[in-house]
């Protein structure tokens, strides 16, 4: 599906749910699923944070619908805490 036919990020959410597990997503789909920006979505690409893409070739990036699927199912439900460490109090 093209990024232009994506109307919100739960239009997309929606549509993704109903994806064969071979189809491929883009960047800006994978962004849209995630609510974040395209640009944010880079950002933590480049730091690793994602799965392997399924296809990188010739300036064209795609995953697959499984692949972001068991990713997003290993995510743990605590969010991290990003920021400078906060100090530790020892109890006695």
């Amino acid at each position: 599906m093209p990024a232009e036919e994506i109307g919100s990020a739960s239009d997309f959410r929606v549509t993704f749910g109903q994806l064969d597990p071979s189809a491929l997503i883009s960047p800006k789909e994978f962004a849209c699923l995630l609510g974040i920006t395209p640009g944010a979505f880079y950002q933590r690409n480049m730091q690793g944070e994602f799965p392997r893409p399924a296809m990188n070739r010739n300036r064209c990036v795609r995953w697959r619908a499984a692949d972001v699927r068991e990713w997003l199912n290993g995510l743990s439900a605590v969010p991290l805490r990003r920021g400078r460490p906060r100090k530790t109090v020892e109890t006695a």
